[in-house]
């Protein structure tokens, strides 16, 4: 395989997933908004301190998803913050336990929602 056999793959694959998207306001908005509730309350209600690392998460999802009305930056960081919160979710937190479930299916959630869409 060849340098520039490789660089195409790659422009092509750039290509098919396309530019980060705004978010668009709607439905979608406030599903987004909504899923960072349930992993707020584990971060308030939470009894020891790796379960505290989760408002903090939810607090930046919350402050990011305004901004990526109109910055696509916002957008790709709503992704880095979603798999931050399911990383540790799956490594930190207690397996079986109330924060861990809440915070497994809402994380996890919160990255398909924010995965981009791809370009007709």
């Amino acid at each position: 395989m060849t340098t520039q056999s490789l660089r195409k793959s790659v422009l092509d694959m750039g290509h098919r997933i396309g530019r980060p998207v705004l978010v668009p306001p709607g439905a979608k908005f406030l599903v987004m908004a909504l899923c960072a509730l349930p992993v707020a309350v584990v971060g308030l209600s939470a009894a020891t301190a790796a379960e505290t690392i989760s408002g903090p998460l939810a607090a930046l999802w919350l402050g990011l998803l305004p901004v990526a009305l109109y910055k696509r930056w916002a957008t790709v960081a709503l992704l880095f913050v979603a798999a931050t919160l399911l990383v540790y979710a799956l490594f930190a937190l207690p397996f079986n336990s109330s924060a861990f479930i809440i915070d497994f299916w809402t994380s996890t959630l919160m990255l398909v929602l924010a995965l981009p869409r791809r370009q007709q």
